[in-house]
């Protein structure tokens, strides 16, 4: 008899799996009752690390400002940078991260999908700082979104969050204005199809 419990169970974990455990990215799309205004209305691309708990940006909160307005005290000759600056989350918003493409996986790079990294390390921004601008090829963000071990996952539990696999042209093509509209489309007929 305890064989057979011990069995089932075994047959039984892979459904009580969390997005945390397969470390894939994804997108997080906040359902519209969020509890947390800190992500309301929201999108959020999000990572797994391997020594931190998930991490990820908000992709669809644009500040206004732009790099070479954040950097022109500092740094004079980013003045020109277009880029605009996304709120990433509550999470240390004095802090720079930028989502990217590069044809090999960089180190100090999160992967979050074929040939797209997330990173806030200084030598990578000074390697995208000197290329052209390009919003289809890169994203800055102000901030970012943490969890700890296991918070995200009861979050996607008590319904905060619906989950898809990461779209490169969401993320990087699609106008953020629409973003999470889009997705919620995209999320529901999901569900529903479930």
């Amino acid at each position: 008899m305890k064989w057979i419990v011990a069995l089932l169970l075994c047959f039984s974990m892979p459904a009580l799996a969390g997005v945390e455990d397969d470390g894939e990215p994804v997108f997080l799309i906040a359902k519209p009752d969020m509890p947390d205004p800190n992500f309301a209305r929201t999108v959020i691309v999000v990572g797994f690390p391997q020594d931190a708990g998930p991490m990820g940006v908000v992709l669809n909160r644009p500040s206004g400002l732009k790099i070479g307005e954040l950097f022109a005290d500092d740094r004079p000759e980013l003045a020109d940078l277009a880029d605009v600056v996304h709120l990433g989350g509550p999470v240390r918003p004095d802090g720079l991260l930028f989502v990217f493409y590069a044809p090999s996986h960089p180190v100090k790079a999160l992967p979050i999908a074929e040939n797209i990294y997330l990173s806030g390390d200084g030598r990578i921004f000074d390697r995208l700082a000197s290329e052209p601008a390009d919003p289809t090829a890169r994203r800055f963000f102000a901030g970012h979104a943490g969890w700890a071990e296991g918070q995200l996952d009861a979050e996607i539990e008590r319904g905060s969050w619906y989950v898809l696999p990461v779209d490169v042209d969401a993320l990087l093509r699609w106008p953020v204005d629409t973003l999470w509209e889009r997705l919620m489309v995209r999320a529901s007929g999901v569900t529903a199809r479930r």
